[in-house]
């Protein structure tokens, strides 16, 4: 049996880095700089899964159009 994973996977992981970076930063040393760093690395793991998803259901749409 095929298990089903979520297609948001990757943001959900950027997510859970960003806020455990968060607490981390605070509890070690407070730094800003890297809690931006965090920030930014983050939004650019959720937009390059945004791009996969509406790239992957663009293509399955493309490809259901094509059968008939």
């Amino acid at each position: 049996m095929k298990k089903k994973t979520s297609q948001w996977r990757l943001s959900q992981a950027a997510l859970m880095v960003l806020i455990g970076s968060i607490i981390g930063s605070s509890l070690v040393s407070p730094s800003l700089t890297y809690v931006l760093g965090a920030l930014s690395g983050s939004l650019l793991l959720v937009m390059i899964n945004v791009v996969y998803v509406l790239y992957k259901k663009r293509a399955a749409a493309k490809k259901t159009d094509e059968r008939y």
